[in-house]
């Protein structure tokens, strides 16, 4: 008999940005394609001012909606639903949980009204959906999961969100998390729970090894976004530092922008500008944003993937380009130390760009050498379908 499991992500693939929270899907997807028959529910949320909200709440006096859930503003399989959670933006802190809380219990019953029930509640991350999991077990006597992905740093909240995310945590039937560093990050909050390793899924099917290229450009690829985590500015100095000693003709693709809503308002100006600073702009190739499938083509065109984060809590990208065979250089930022070697890559300090440009140097005249094969192998034994499906199987029991 097929396990029912609802999950309820803290973001996910809409029709405004088909990327964010992509993996989620990817995940639920594969989950619902291996035996199990899982359906997402995801609020979103708009904070309003007093006037629109009290223009809100007076058309639904007069023109009261029955059913609140939608399927047309997510990216469907699995079956996902969708419902607004309106809130003004004048409400405190507890105001704006009760809200949520008050709209996911109606789009909750309106779920089970429809004849469909969870065995499980899976909640993917702990803000804020691991918070509503909780409150929707208490209402209905239905066990929650958690598995963690973001950054995870408690003193980013108010005291009444930690309690939240405190007993989440706490009350949850099992808790993930996506490699050693976040297990270790949620414990030494002193947080009363077991985290079991759960590697995120990366699907080896939609990556290749590209055996040659027609070009003789020495490329490098890396995928991030303009925020103080990711440290591009070290990436940045890095490759400069790097074209400053390297013969060779470079090219340096930089995938990502500063829109984590709406992909229509990306832009690249931040990178721009530290191409510009370090005169490498000519050698600069700046893609604001691609398709999954778009990735997955040019990410085997690559000679070396470059990471400059300060903190990973897996590292998504990390992995696919290893699916790609390509070498890693990174810094020691989490997530990523679990999936890097002498044999896949190379791991430098935090922010010391010098060593970044030193080991590009080795790998473009051969100093460095690995095999593609072997690094596709290890990311795939680690997370690819078959790993993924076996974690979650027992995740779910």
């Amino acid at each position: 008999m097929k396990k029912n499991i609802l999950i309820i992500p803290s973001w996910y693939p809409n029709k405004e940005n088909n990327l964010v929270g992509s993996f989620f899907q990817e995940q639920a997807l594969l989950m619902s394609n291996s035996g199990f028959d899982v359906k997402i529910l995801y609020g979103r949320e708009f904070d309003i001012n007093r006037i629109d909200f009290f223009k809100y709440r007076l058309k639904n006096i007069i023109f009261p909606v029955k059913i609140i859930l939608q399927k047309n503003d997510l990216i469907q399989e699995p079956e996902a639903f969708s419902f607004p959670i309106i809130r003004p933006d004048y409400f405190t802190e507890e105001e704006k949980i009760n809200k949520i809380y008050n709209s996911y219990t109606r789009a909750f019953s309106e779920l089970l009204d429809s004849g469909w029930k969870p065995d499980v509640i899976h909640a993917q991350c702990t803000v804020d959906a691991g918070i509503v999991a909780n409150h929707l077990s208490n209402l209905f006597k239905i066990p929650y999961l958690i598995i963690e992905h973001q950054v995870f740093l408690l003193n980013n909240y108010s005291k009444f969100k930690q309690t939240l995310i405190r007993d989440a945590l706490t009350n949850a039937s099992k808790v993930g998390a996506v490699s050693n560093h976040q297990k270790r990050c949620i414990l030494m909050n002193t947080i009363k729970c077991d985290p079991i390793i759960i590697w995120n899924l990366v699907d080896e099917n939609k990556f290749r090894v590209e055996n040659g290229r027609s070009d003789l450009k020495f490329r490098i690829i890396t995928i991030t976004y303009p925020s103080f985590i990711k440290d591009v500015d070290t990436f940045f100095k890095s490759v400069a530092t790097f074209c400053q000693n390297c013969e060779s003709e470079v090219e340096i693709v930089v995938i990502g922008n500063n829109s984590f809503g709406n992909l229509q308002a990306a832009d690249t100006k931040t990178y721009q500008y530290l191409a510009n600073k370090y005169g490498i702009t000519s050698k600069v190739k700046l893609i604001s944003h691609l398709s999954r499938n778009e990735i997955s083509q040019i990410l085997p065109t690559a000679d070396v993937f470059i990471s400059t984060s300060i903190a990973e809590t897996f590292g998504v990208a990390v992995r696919e380009a290893m699916l790609c065979g390509i070498p890693v250089i990174a810094t020691k930022s989490g997530g990523v130390e679990d999936g890097i070697n002498e044999q896949t890559g190379v791991l430098v300090n935090i922010g010391d760009y010098e060593a970044i440009a030193e080991a590009l140097l080795k790998i473009e005249n051969k100093q460095l050498n690995f095999d593609s094969n072997y690094i596709r192998n290890f990311a795939t034994l680690q997370c690819g379908k078959k790993s993924f499906i076996r974690q979650m199987t027992l995740f779910y029991a």
